[in-house]
């Protein structure tokens, strides 16, 4: 019996992270990736934001807890679009 390789189909379910340069555009519950020297470095929830968007508490994914991170620190935020309709 031959086998065909077949080429991966894309991932068509979940839509990459968007990039959120004005942190005061986030909202609390947004599910974010924070990105530093350009890997992931964290994940989560957003627990808490300044209304400056200078500050972001997040509640990491895992069990991790919550971690403060400044935007002055240049952290890149990527926020995970939403699944409406689900």
């Amino acid at each position: 019996m031959a086998f065909r390789h077949r080429p991966a189909k894309p991932r068509t379910g979940s839509p990459a992270p968007e990039p959120v340069a004005n942190w005061s555009n986030l909202s609390r519950a947004d599910e974010v990736e924070i990105h530093g020297h350009g890997q992931a470095i964290a994940s989560g929830r957003i627990d808490m934001l300044a209304l400056d968007g200078s500050v972001l508490w997040l509640e990491q994914n895992g069990g991790k807890g919550r971690a403060l991170f400044l935007h002055s620190d240049g952290v890149r935020v990527y926020r995970r679009p939403t699944n409406r309709g689900d």
